[in-house]
């Protein structure tokens, strides 16, 4: 998730008009009627799957592969981590419960991974439509070095705090979202060598041809990347 991103970019789009926000209005039923099956994040996994494998020259055996895999992890990965964050609710009222008899006239609030707001049907289609949007940034970017594929199943996560603040208007949040992914491409451009580095000392297995790696969720967070940039000044 960025943590100083998202939110911070709409506002400041608002206050110069870069782009007129109240003239464009889309709804998660807009963007399901447009695209239909091929909006269903498993469709758009297998063919981002097939594309890429196509473009690396993979014979059938690997092109049906890689199109299953990623279908997989499209589908799979963000259902695992919000079913977990789902799971955290109950305890999260709990605690309230319990400071809220201790302390009696006096609100609380208990905070939790904003991975709980991913199944919001905003979020979603948001990052559906971001998927193709991110491969196309990482291929045509000027000085990005950075390929996305695991993290492709991450984009709920790093745009779904955009959604409440735009009020789930999917088309500010993609746009929103797009300036996001770029800025995070090339931070994770920059970071790679020290994340080849520390996941070569920590035994990481490499995928086959893979020469570094780096992510552009966790890994691109831009409070995270002026930090690394000051302590690298000491």
């Amino acid at each position: 998730m960025f943590l100083c991103g998202p939110r911070n970019f709409y506002i400041i789009l608002q206050k110069i008009r870069i782009f007129p926000c109240n003239s464009f209005t889309a709804d998660t039923d807009t963007i399901n009627k447009r695209f239909g099956i091929f909006g269903e994040p498993i469709v758009i996994g297998l063919i981002l799957g097939i594309a890429l494998s196509i473009l690396a020259k993979y014979d059938v055996k690997g092109i049906l592969n890689l199109g299953i895999s990623m279908a997989a992890v499209m589908l799979l990965l963000p259902r695992m981590v919000r079913i977990l964050m789902e799971g955290l609710i109950p305890i999260s009222e709990a605690a309230k419960a319990f400071m809220q008899k201790r302390f009696q006239g006096r609100e609380f609030y208990i905070g939790l991974d904003s991975a709980i707001a991913v199944g919001h049907p905003a979020a979603i289609a948001t990052a559906l439509v971001l998927v193709p949007i991110t491969i196309l940034l990482a291929i045509i970017l000027p000085g990005n070095h950075v390929l996305p594929f695991g993290d492709l199943a991450t984009i709920p996560f790093m745009v779904v705090m955009v959604v409440p603040v735009t009020k789930g208007n999917v088309f500010r949040s993609i746009l929103i979202g797009t300036i996001v992914i770029g800025v995070g491409l090339w931070i994770a451009t920059n970071v790679a060598p020290l994340f080849t580095q520390v996941a070569a000392e920590a035994a990481f297995k490499f995928p086959t041809g893979a020469t570094e790696i780096s992510s552009i969720c966790d890994g691109a967070n831009p409070l995270t990347w002026v930090i690394l940039q000051i302590m690298r000044l000491f």
